[in-house]
């Protein structure tokens, strides 16, 4: 099992073959996301209820960009303070 490392943005992005003009996007922490593929679409983001993975096609998280989607979660990802103790 792959292990997240504390801080880092663990998000997936993809397009559905049928809705090129959304994103889907995937995290642990938020699940399954639809948004518009448009600037600061992230801001109109909504819960995937049916999803058909057959049509998903991953693509980088690059390509999401001026959706507002990396800056949301670079805010939610804080890493964490840690103490040394001896």
């Amino acid at each position: 099992m792959r292990r997240m490392r504390e801080g880092r943005l663990e998000a997936r992005v993809y397009r559905d073959i049928e809705q090129q003009d959304r994103w889907i996007a995937w995290s642990a922490k938020i699940g399954w996301m639809g948004f518009p593929a448009r600037p600061n679409g992230w801001a109109e983001r909504e819960p995937v209820v049916e999803l058909d993975a057959v049509r998903l096609r991953e693509v980088p998280l690059a390509r999401a960009l001026n959706t507002s989607l990396l800056e949301a979660f670079r805010r939610a990802v804080q890493p964490a303070a840690h103490t040394l103790s001896g």
